[in-house]
């Protein structure tokens, strides 16, 4: 291995490196909103940006489902109500990154988390 192939791996993994903690840390939108769908239609859109625990009641076909929105991050509770049979949506856990979402099929309901359109790119050109 010469010298020259030396500074070029080396390089190579310092970009590598790089790339990797800016895609982990990187610059992600501090105003995110919960955007709550049931059946295809919006029912409501809270924002994350506020560090309060807030609970939020959603009524379900299969029964009523409690949303709780603490530090800027979403997650279905878990109760002793069985509004979902295979209870998925509730062990998706915490999400708090935009593009991330809850879903539970039997009940037609979609959480997830968003960034306001005006923030949003409209247009890439190459």
């Amino acid at each position: 291995m010469t010298r020259g192939d030396r500074w070029l791996l080396i390089l190579l993994v310092i970009l590598s490196l790089t790339l990797l903690a800016w895609k982990t840390w990187g610059f992600h939108s501090t105003a995110q909103q919960v955007q709550v769908f049931q059946a295809g239609e919006k029912v409501m859109s809270l924002n994350l940006q506020e560090q309060k625990r807030h609970l939020v009641q959603l009524s379900l076909p299969g029964g009523v489902a409690t949303l709780e929105v603490k530090e800027g991050a979403v997650r279905l509770v878990p109760t002793n109500d069985q509004f979902c049979p295979e209870q998925i949506c509730i062990r998706t856990g915490w999400i708090k990154k935009p593009g991330e979402s809850i879903i539970c099929v039997p009940n037609q309901l979609v959480i997830r988390i968003m960034i306001p359109a005006e923030e949003r790119i409209d247009a890439v050109i190459r």
